[in-house]
């Protein structure tokens, strides 16, 4: 009797880890950050009114020219309390290419932009390359880290602004069929296009459906653990 005990009991003890392995499986924190760029545009009031419909955050990397051109807009996101990235002044990729110098006055005239048409208190410590991170040098991608500007790539897109596609339903299915088996995602949009608003309903029920939380980017602790499990490329800065 007492040997079946204790062959029982170890077999408790042998199970528990795996057991406690697969709950934190199943907790795994699910996020996405909706992401849009290359705004504001004339119809950034819409997708504004229908991300506030949706009751959904979302993070905007802006164009200093775009800035100047819609500065209503501009300050109708920063007044709505979204978040606001730096995604340069005109979305030259390769005057961006040429020097960090370039970079760092490029960011500046952006923040100019922002504090000149939106809050005079402005500040931004997101960045995202335009087209992308791949295409830059190691060492233009670790002088925007170093400035103190977090810069972020994504993990998924609507491919709004790479493919046409016959449909909304073909745009939904392309960009359901990026979203399996990620966690974490960053997802890819422009404010601009109007299938993306399109479809965003069916995309946030989607994640709603399927457990996911909706967040802002930030350099926050909270956002920093999060986004540890992401696979798009990024860089943080260091925390103070």
């Amino acid at each position: 009797m007492m040997r079946r005990f204790m062959a029982a009991l170890l077999m408790a003890c042998l199970l528990l880890p795996a057991v406690a392995a697969g709950e934190a499986q199943e907790a795994a924190r699910k996020v996405v950050y909706l992401t849009f760029d290359d705004g504001p545009k004339k119809d950034t009031p819409e997708l504004l009114a229908l991300l506030k419909e949706l009751d959904v955050p979302a993070t905007f990397f802006l164009m200093g020219l775009s800035v100047r051109a819609f500065p209503e807009y501009a300050k109708m996101i920063v007044d709505a309390g979204y978040a606001v990235g730096c995604h340069s002044m005109s979305h030259s990729y390769n005057r961006l290419k040429e020097s960090t110098d370039y970079v760092a006055r490029d960011i500046e005239r952006f923040i100019q932009e922002m504090r000149t048409y939106t809050d005079p208190e402005f500040t931004t410590d997101l960045y995202r390359f335009p087209g992308g991170s791949t295409s830059y040098s190691s060492k233009t991608k670790t002088f925007v880290r170093d400035q103190g500007y977090a810069w972020f790539d994504w993990n998924a897109m609507t491919g709004d602004a790479q493919y046409t596609f016959d449909s909304d339903r073909e745009m939904l299915e392309y960009t359901l069929g990026q979203l399996e088996g990620k966690d974490v995602i960053i997802l890819l949009m422009h404010e601009s296009k109007v299938r993306t608003r399109r479809i965003l309903p069916d995309l946030v029920a989607y994640f709603r459906e399927n457990g996911y939380e909706f967040r802002m980017l930030s350099t926050q602790a909270e956002d920093r653990e999060i986004l540890k499990g992401c696979s798009a490329n990024m860089m943080l800065p260091d925390e103070e």
